[in-house]
């Protein structure tokens, strides 16, 4: 079940645990979020890294407070530019953390629907494999 919206977070935070919290859910166990690399923005962010079974899930959210927004939907919003950096940043995690070399990496997107504020999400929704490249 799903916790309610809390009001201290901000929508993109908001959308992250409620990802989070469901991954969760699915059996999947957290291991790192917001991962950031120290080589700046053109490497881009990784929202959270998840693991289940031998596979390293590299996840990707977008939250929205209605289901097209005047930012588009959560699936427009990974463009290819987008792609391209997450796929920057999961190659430049891997490469830097040689202990999941035996992992099969894939990355996730998932798309958060939120109401108004103390009320459960309208939909989480989990894009599994949503952008590949070959490792």
């Amino acid at each position: 079940m799903f916790n309610f919206i809390k009001k201290n977070e901000t929508i993109g935070q908001q959308g992250e645990r409620l990802a989070r919290e469901e991954y969760q859910r699915r059996g999947f166990k957290i291991l790192e979020t917001n991962v950031f690399n120290r080589y700046g923005k053109q490497f881009g962010e990784i929202d959270f890294i998840a693991t289940k079974s031998e596979t390293l899930y590299f996840i990707e959210v977008k939250t929205r407070s209605t289901e097209s927004s005047k930012f588009g939907t959560g699936v427009e919003a990974v463009n290819r530019s987008k792609q391209l950096k997450i796929l920057k940043a999961v190659k430049l995690y891997l490469a830097e953390n040689k202990k999941y070399q035996s992992f099969r990496p894939q990355i996730d997107v998932c798309v958060v629907v939120l109401p108004d504020l103390d009320k459960p999400p309208k939909s989480v929704i989990i894009i599994s494999n949503a952008v590949e490249d070959r490792f």
